[in-house]
């Protein structure tokens, strides 16, 4: 494969730094270039004089060049960090795997561990004779004619189970109701917020405990508190019937050897970072052996041997079973009440008065604590580089400063008595060098403003300064050559501050379009810098560009300065659309500007419309038969184009009599951004609707939507 290039990661020459290397180039070019002419390269020589002191000027502009980046953004205090996104707010996304799924569940207070699964029954049927897509149930109803050899069950793809095992502190049935209840709402908001697109929660199921009992006779060691060994023995057989799930903090993942994107890929979480090998290794126990289960007790420190183990019945009686297998929705859940663990000691019952009841106490707490989680501190998942301190870049002190008082146009200047011709001589120096002091001038504020070139928010012109208010777009930065009366440089000046700075910026700027265009100079560059960022997260507005360019000017701005807006714009959205990209809008909320889809906000903000245009995208999945539905007398879909309408699939609806989406151009490439935009698993359809038609869709949208919404939290309630 060719090299398709990398930028280089070696030290860069550092001759800018080299005052010899910089004056030998020097003196090269001038034999180069006037050795005919200019023969006398001394450093007696006014011109070589002259070439030293430029030189010195820039090994001073290679130094500051050289400060750290958080140095060279940080200007009057301002940390140039608070404007970044932190690790904690780029490097998440909402859930994409059933993984990520299981870790939001599991971050639910009062919830040792979940599990997700994947749907796979029938929902539907459709007869391909037909093309119509009916409920399953009328093909089963009893009495009915056997099925049509054309009529299929539909499985519905998309449709996630969720299984949620309860910490289990709660005393009394009504405690462990009300909290199972309270978990189901809490799982399903926190679900229904992250909901990936085209995915549903078909149900969410609080499992029930199914009770084991043991009786177990252990030889221990010589330890110093019975107590505490039994109820660590009660701890470890409880965590082999139901392990609970560690969250760890940032430093702990970093000790492990996660990197930094490794550990906050996924959701953020509230309670701290899931490790994938710790959610990996706690699959959901669905039997319980004896042979385990002497691995765990052995694995206790203090106990020498397991003398005997066996389940036992409610009575506490033996069973000869050595394998129990656990209800599908049920968890293993320990029972101390009624089992029956004794300690010996070289023959000898330890487990007597003292340590009866009194390590079920010190377990009880155990278990508790264990159960119990500290909120995650927002300091303890920021990672943020150090502030920058303002190394003022942009002071510049005029070459003029450091020349030989010989001269003449120094801070000291002529004396009085020297001929009028002299200081006129004088005078004429310093304009000739005012060139090479003003370039070097701007080359230091263009080094001090490098942030304002890598900024994507909205620039509000300086009121008191002329230039700025002329010109927020600036790609080339320029500064008076600072004098404070010293070196008399205003006295060669043709117009005041004011006038000289705007003039001085306006000559400045290379203009990014043809003479007499209305568009800012330096856009187009400041435009081709926002490329650049959005490269960093490997997008690009490069056909929208082309798209706007033919559109003219709108709303006050021209094609440029509405393409650099949004530009801005989806930068500084991007935390939010590259981590909600593929999620859908919350089911239990109201619908609103607050309540979108992640690929609505990428479509507005890549087809630049606004927050108050409409368009509507439709899940095909919640279209789906619900269980009222059975009653319906006939079919669901007529004339149905695919075999399953349901699944993995999405419509959006644009209005197509606004102006803007009659250019066919424009509606290509709306329809194009679709595709690429959508995720990949998912198959997308654009619909154009004219006024009366997209009138109706939104008075039987709007109603569906909420009637849906409604069923949903009313069976969250029951």
């Amino acid at each position: 494969m060719a090299n398709p290039g990398t930028l280089p990661t070696v030290t860069p020459n550092a001759a800018p730094l080299d005052f010899a290397s910089l004056r030998e180039q020097g003196i090269s070019l001038v034999q180069h270039l006037a050795g005919d002419t200019w023969t006398d390269h001394n450093a007696h020589d006014p011109g070589i004089t002259i070439l030293e002191q430029l030189c010195y000027a820039l090994t001073d502009l290679g130094y500051r060049s050289q400060f750290a980046l958080p140095d060279l953004l940080t200007r009057a205090g301002h940390d140039p960090c608070a404007d970044l996104p932190a690790p904690a707010q780029i490097l998440p996304t909402s859930p994409v795997t059933i993984s990520d799924l299981r870790k939001l569940v599991i971050d639910v207070p009062g919830v040792r561990n979940a599990w997700i699964d994947l749907v796979d029954e029938p929902a539907a049927s459709f007869d391909s004779a037909n093309r119509e897509v009916s409920p399953l149930a009328l093909a089963t109803t009893p009495g009915a004619a056997a099925p049509s050899p054309n009529v299929s069950e539909i499985r519905i793809q998309g449709l996630l189970r969720v299984r949620i095992e309860m910490s289990g502190v709660e005393k009394t049935v009504e405690e462990r109701s009300e909290a199972a209840r309270a978990i189901r709402l809490e799982a399903a908001r926190r679900l229904h917020r992250c909901r990936p697109l085209g995915v549903d929660v078909h149900e969410i199921l609080v499992l029930d405990d199914e009770l084991i009992r043991l009786g177990a006779t252990l030889e221990i060691g010589a330890v110093g508190d019975a107590t505490r060994l039994l109820a660590s023995i009660y701890q470890s057989i409880a965590g082999y019937f139901s392990p609970a799930v560690p969250f760890r903090t940032l430093a702990e993942m970093l000790e492990r050897g996660r990197r930094v994107d490794e550990i906050f890929e996924g959701p953020l979480l509230d309670h701290g970072f899931i490790d994938d090998e710790d959610l990996a290794g706690i699959e959901r126990c669905n039997s319980v052996r004896i042979s385990d289960l002497i691995r765990v007790l052995m694995a206790v420190p203090g106990v020498l041997a397991v003398k005997s183990l066996h389940f036992t019945d409610g009575d506490g009686k033996p069973l000869k079973d050595w394998l129990l297998t656990v209800d599908a929705d049920k968890t293993p859940r320990f029972d101390l009440e009624k089992s029956e663990i004794r300690l010996e000691r070289r023959g000898l019952r330890i487990d007597q008065a003292g340590i009866i009841g009194a390590e079920q106490v010190l377990y009880e707490s155990l278990r508790c604590e264990t159960a119990r989680r500290s909120p995650f501190g927002e300091h303890e998942s920021e990672l943020r580089p150090p502030p920058g301190r303002d190394r003022h870049v942009a002071n510049y002190h005029s070459i003029q400063e450091h020349f030989p008082m010989t001269y003449g146009i120094g801070a000291a200047g002529l004396p009085q008595s020297v001929p009028p011709a002299r200081h006129a001589l004088a005078k004429q120096l310093k304009a000739y060098l005012m060139f090479y002091d003003q370039l070097l001038a701007n080359q230091f504020a263009q080094l001090a403003n490098v942030g304002k070139l890598f900024s994507f928010h909205d620039e509000a012109p300086d009121a008191n300064d002329a230039a700025d208010a002329d010109d927020s777009y600036r790609s080339y930065f320029s500064q008076v050559v600072p004098d404070d009366g010293v070196l008399g440089l205003d006295e060669i000046r043709v117009w005041g501050p004011d006038e000289h700075r705007a003039r001085l910026q306006r000559i400045t700027e290379e203009p990014s379009d043809p003479a007499g265009s209305k568009s800012k100079p330096g856009l187009q560059r400041r435009n081709r810098f926002l490329d650049h960022l959005l490269a960093r997260f490997g997008e690009q507005f490069h056909d929208y560009a082309l798209l706007q360019a033919g559109e003219g000017a709108a709303a006050g701005m021209t094609p440029a300065e509405r393409l650099a807006r949004d530009k801005r714009a989806f930068l500084r959205d991007y935390p939010r659309i590259g981590r909600d990209r593929g999620i859908a809008f919350n089911l239990l909320e109201p619908a609103g500007a607050d309540n979108r889809s992640g690929l609505e906000w990428r479509l507005r903000r890549k087809l630049g419309i606004a927050d108050d245009d409409r368009f509507y995208l439709l899940e095909h999945i919640l279209l789906r038969p619900l269980p009222g539905d059975v009653y319906q007398s006939g079919p669901l879909f007529r004339d149905a184009q695919v075999r399953d309408p349901y699944s993995l699939q999405i419509s959006l609806v644009f209005p197509g009599w606004i102006k803007r989406y009659r250019d066919p151009n424009f509606r290509q490439f709306v329809e194009q951004t679709v595709v690429d935009e959508t995720p990949a698993h998912l198959s997308a359809r654009v619909l154009w609707k004219e006024e009366e038609e997209m009138k109706a869709f939104e008075l039987a949208y709007s109603a569906w939507l909420e009637q849906w919404r409604s069923y949903r939290l009313a069976e969250l309630a029951r």
